[in-house]
């Protein structure tokens, strides 16, 4: 019977390191994060486009010529607020029927 589990022993002992050894070359050192390559991990997946450029200031567009009647424009305020312009025809003469020209009209800035 001793004899019996001293075979099974070094049967076992001999298995051993042959499995540790696979197991090294299965399992690999998973390199450290740092946070610089956290950051440009993690960036790219925000990115989607291109930056959409900001409406242009109302101010800067208000009394200015336009396409055609009843075209609008979006624009901000110094308050950044969304605001829109739309385009007027305008008359004058002493009657109010001579054709003067289309300019944009904005709403009220902050």
């Amino acid at each position: 019977m001793k004899n019996f589990a001293l075979v099974i022993a070094f049967a076992l002992l001999a298995a051993v390191p042959a499995s540790a050894a696979s197991a090294a070359e299965i399992s690999k050192p998973v390199p450290a994060m740092t946070p610089v390559k956290q950051t440009l991990e993690v960036i790219p997946l925000f990115q989607k486009g291109p930056i959409q450029p900001y409406p242009p200031r109302c101010y800067t567009l208000h009394g200015n010529s336009c396409p055609a009647a009843g075209a609008t424009q979006a624009c901000t305020d110094v308050c950044n607020n969304n605001l829109s312009c739309t385009c007027h025809n305008f008359y004058g003469g002493p009657y109010g029927t001579t054709f003067l020209g289309r300019y944009w009209v904005c709403d009220y800035e902050c």
